[in-house]
């Protein structure tokens, strides 16, 4: 992806943040979705004091404090900032635009799509993990979305070198380990001895992990091992029972990022997305986009064995989402965003809420992953993902309802980070 020159948009990020002019707001009149898959609140009032949750409940029964500047949004949808619990961030090292505007830019992409916080389940770990511990001195997020970071994606060919890479990341100060099983069948990342000294590691480094993956019986023997996160679907065939039973019973997190999958192949032809005044709002992405859809670019795609391979996979990924849900087991919004060219950061997320409905899910359990369930896999929780008090006033503010069409987020008018507008 290519980006602004000049000021970029990180300059432009700051210059789009609006003023607050009282310590509390009070948003007054809309349905409010909290996050927790609790019913929404009709006729609400959520209360925001110093950038923090202070109430949030009916009109009736809250209490506005005096001096508070109100927002009457009746009629409107509010609901928590969206987390994505698997992105990336990535710069050119080549181009003459320095690394941190571009990490900024990202952020502030995000930002704009109400992705108010991202996980980067890869990055390169000494830039964004300067501009996450940057953002986190700052009274209020400077028009970009909450970082968290992994350093470089791990794997290794023996159980040392697999401690040594995870020690090395860790030195970085990331947030969270994350390996990549690859390679043919009898590759050693591959073998429980190098992954699961690797996620022993992570352990003892007071770090959790998490892992990329493809097959029920990798997932098995990363679940055996410890695995705290599974940060995409299992797609070679039916999960099990047992295998649900034991991820539900460890609590491990699960990922589906089926518009990774998605990504893969369906620029073979010119996707709708590509119409949607939701995605062609964006500057950003006009350029990549332009290139994908090259009648050569478009040729590759449906020629390559490994696009064509993936169809029954997602397929397979949605089913599985299905079979996990429903069993209980802690699911979050993730996408992979950020990565090749094609995977748009920002909307993006929405198009995966989307797919997961069509998966099956009700938009209220997609809402959830995307917002508190999301938060509270990858452990933050206790500061985002729900609109309750004391949480940070990350909040959006739609159009439309999103339980009655999960496509109505598309419908977003206003994104308030640390109770701070983004104009």
């Amino acid at each position: 992806m290519r980006f602004l020159s000049g000021l970029g948009l990180w300059a432009l990020s700051l210059l789009a943040i609006a003023p607050v002019h009282a310590e509390t707001t009070a948003f007054t009149g809309a349905r409010v979705i909290d996050g927790t898959g609790r019913a929404p609140i009709a006729n609400g009032v959520v209360v925001v004091t110093d950038g923090k949750i202070t109430a949030v409940g009916t009109r009736a029964r809250t209490a506005i404090p005096a001096g508070a500047t109100r927002i009457d949004v009746t009629g409107k949808t509010i609901m928590p900032g969206i987390v994505n619990a698997h992105g990336h961030l990535f710069f050119d090292a080549k181009s003459a635009i320095p690394p941190r505007t571009q990490l900024a830019d990202q952020l502030a992409l995000y930002a704009r799509y109400g992705i108010t916080t991202v996980y980067s389940l890869g990055d390169d770990g000494v830039e964004t993990v300067k501009l996450r511990d940057e953002l986190r001195t700052a009274p209020f997020g400077p028009g970009m979305a909450r970082l968290y970071v992994s350093g470089p994606v791990l794997t290794a060919t023996s159980p040392d070198e697999g401690r040594a890479a995870v020690r090395a990341n860790a030195a970085l100060g990331v947030d969270i380990i994350k390996i990549r099983l690859e390679g043919p069948p009898d590759a050693p990342i591959r073998t429980p001895a190098v992954y699961g000294a690797m996620i022993e590691q992570a352990h003892v480094d007071k770090l959790r992990i998490a892992a990329h993956m493809f097959t029920a019986d990798e997932t098995r023997g990363l679940v055996d091992a410890g695995v705290d996160i599974l940060a995409h679907s299992i797609r070679d065939r039916d999960v099990d029972p047992a295998l649900i039973a034991e991820i539900k019973a460890k609590g491990v997190g699960y990922i589906p990022t089926l518009t990774r999958d998605l990504s893969v192949f369906v620029y073979e032809s010119t996707p709708d997305f590509v119409t949607d005044p939701f995605f062609t709002r964006e500057e950003a992405y006009r350029l990549p986009l332009a290139a994908l859809l090259e009648p050569e670019a478009q040729a590759r795609v449906k020629a390559s064995a490994a696009a064509q391979a993936i169809k029954p996979a997602l397929d397979q990924a949605r089913r599985n989402l299905k079979l996990l849900s429903d069993a209980g087991v802690a699911i979050a919004m993730g996408t992979d965003t950020g990565a090749p060219t094609g995977r748009w950061q920002g909307y993006f997320e929405h198009l995966e809420m989307q797919m997961m409905v069509e998966a099956g899910l009700t938009p209220m359990k997609v809402l959830v992953a995307a917002t508190g369930g999301a938060a509270k896999v990858m452990r933050i929780d206790d500061m985002v993902g729900t609109l309750r008090p004391g949480r940070q006033a990350d909040l959006l503010v739609l159009g439309a309802n999103p339980l009655a069409d999960i496509r109505n987020t598309h419908s977003l008018e206003q994104v308030w980070i640390a109770g701070r507008k983004l104009d």
